[in-house]
């Protein structure tokens, strides 16, 4: 089954705060609200007069501890409880209390929880607000595989109902299940000896375990869906839905065909003190499931930055994030977290970070309505990642340093509600998938047939893939500057543009190496043929420069003078 299509919230050049502030709105150009806006009407009337034009309001699935224990005397009954039947918290939150009381972790099938996140729901949809985000929204299926959770009364009773409309009662007999009315799968484990101590690491090998994951992944994400419906219905009209969602295993990819967008953590990898690759991968999954990314780095990234005074290394985030068509949230405010100083936060300087924000808005034609120029397809299969194999992130960054354009295509499973499409497939001249993969039968047809006409390449078959694709991008006259080609799908009359991203970040200095000279050929037939008469270069804190351009029978060659940051080169000629 394809996917449903989401609505375009967040468009390519939009700036996004993660956390409101109406004093930077015009020094940002911010034009949308991904996480936390206000609660008031007049606020939300007045950020759309100032030009914030998608503004999304949040409900907290595990953050707002503080108003569920205000909601009900037997807020208890609202936690998630673990193998042992304790509630227990959320672990970034230990340094957070409320009346004497921890930040429980809440379970998402209790009656009494879905009662709180209704009256919330009331709140928000009463208000002018563009967008529904949910924070950390994967509730108790979130806690399952690394804190032992789903073992309330609710779950369990909800568990009994699964069993008996997806599992067969052979199976359920084979393991002395014969009464599904008093069955209970936490003592079932228990008489199987199951103990509290090792629960979490027998967990995957225990009978039903699979079962139990795919109950909860289902029941949640069912309920988020539920749960976006109910408030487009209490607001009377369309409204956007985000959540909070790295993409970085499959879990969290199971949502997507609800999402208008990403709105989420991404770990970028600051202490290294070197700009990253994780994102890329991130924002390419994105690419596969036809969804935008606003992200921000992790509470671990961004404590590094305030401890370390580092906004020149955020900048390459920024950068990376627009030049792959994505978008991270405007460092204006930011969480910081440790396990030593839990919450704290980052207060991002305003002149270290609005000129590049500045620059997207000023960019917004040659960023809007562009998609990646790719003509090889690496195949990520959310089944072998399920198994803990078939890992395309490696492959991913490999290719972004070695500046081959690629794309990634999802193939799903009975989690995941995407399926490779034999059109999308034709379209790559190589077709790359990792040594340990898997998918099932109709969409292994699919790549059979790629592989009957050669394009398929089993990782890391170097050769074989320059043989199929050559080098139709190359960069001349500096190391580690990436160039990611991007065009308006369909449309001829308007110019291509390569991002030109440098890598050469001086740790010491945080700041970038001048690359000078920098020579780009681009291979004629990346762009279907074009003849690219006229480039233009875009850079932050730069008027536009133009260009000489040298064209032959198969490559067109541009030199940029130097290369800061982030330069976009616009090209344009006959159609």
């Amino acid at each position: 089954m394809a996917a449903r299509s989401g609505e375009r919230a967040i468009r390519r050049s939009d700036v996004v705060f993660m956390y409101d502030n109406p004093k930077r709105y015009e020094a940002y150009g911010c034009t949308a609200l991904g996480w936390a806006g206000r609660q008031n009407a007049d606020h939300i009337r007045a950020a759309h007069a100032a030009g914030v034009r998608q503004f999304s309001s949040s409900v907290g699935f595990l953050t707002e501890f503080r108003r569920v224990i205000d909601f009900s005397d037997d807020h208890l009954d609202a936690a998630c409880r673990n193998f042992e039947g304790k509630p227990f918290i959320v672990p970034w939150l230990w340094d957070h209390k409320h009346k004497g009381k921890p930040a429980y972790w809440w379970c998402t099938n209790s009656p009494l929880y879905r009662k709180y996140l209704d009256s919330r729901l009331a709140e928000v949809t009463r208000l002018p607000v563009d967008g529904l985000h949910i924070d950390d929204y994967r509730g108790t299926s979130g806690s399952i595989t690394w804190l032992g959770g789903g073992f309330c009364r609710h779950c369990l009773a909800a568990f009994r109902e699964y069993l008996k409309n997806n599992v067969a009662r052979e199976k359920l007999a084979k393991l002395g299940i014969t009464d599904l009315e008093k069955f209970d799968y936490r003592e079932f484990l228990i008489g199987r000896g199951v103990k509290a101590a090792d629960y979490n690491r027998r967990r995957s090998r225990l009978p039903l375990a699979d079962e139990f994951y795919r109950f909860h992944i289902t029941a949640n994400n069912v309920y988020v869906a539920a749960y976006h419906k109910r408030a487009r219905q209490l607001a009377g009209r369309p409204l956007s839905l985000s959540v909070n969602s790295g993409l970085s295993n499959p879990h969290a990819l199971v949502v997507a065909p609800h999402l208008s967008y990403f709105c989420c953590e991404v770990h970028h990898g600051a202490s290294s003190r070197r700009p990253g690759s994780h994102p890329v991968y991130i924002y390419k999954l994105a690419d596969g499931l036809g969804r935008h990314v606003a992200s921000t780095a992790a509470g671990q990234d961004w404590a590094f930055i305030s401890a370390n005074k580092l906004p020149g290394l955020v900048r390459t985030w920024a950068a990376m994030s627009y030049a792959f068509g994505h978008t991270l949230m405007a460092p204006q405010r930011q969480w910081c977290y440790t396990k030593q100083k839990g919450t704290h936060w980052y207060d991002g300087p305003t002149e270290e970070y609005a000129w590049t924000y500045r620059f997207v808005r000023r960019s917004a034609r040659l960023l809007d309505g562009y998609e990646a120029v790719a003509p090889v397809a690496v195949i990520y299969s959310n089944a072998a990642n399920r198994a803990g194999r078939g890992r395309v992130e490696a492959i991913c960054a490999e290719l972004a340093r070695a500046n081959v354009p690629f794309t990634v295509l999802i193939a799903g499973d009975e989690l995941l509600d995407y399926r490779l499409s034999a059109g999308r497939l034709a379209k790559a001249r190589a077709v790359v998938v990792p040594k340990s993969f898997s998918v099932d039968a109709a969409q292994q047809k699919l790549l059979d047939r790629a592989r009957a006409d050669g394009r398929l390449v089993t990782w890391p078959d170097k050769q074989k893939l320059a043989k199929l694709v050559g080098a139709p991008v190359t960069v001349e006259g500096a190391d580690r500057v990436w160039a990611v080609p991007r065009a308006a799908p369909g449309d001829r009359s308007r110019p291509v543009v390569v991002h030109l991203l440098n890598r050469n970040y001086d740790a010491k200095a945080d700041a970038m190496i001048v690359q000078r000279n920098v020579k780009l050929r681009l291979r004629r037939d990346l762009f279907g043929g074009r003849k690219l008469a006229r480039a233009v270069a875009h850079a932050p804190k730069a008027e536009p420069v133009t260009l000489e351009v040298t064209s032959d029978a198969d490559h067109t060659t541009v030199v940029l003078p130097e290369l800061d940051l982030w330069t976009i080169v616009e090209l344009s000629g006959q159609p």
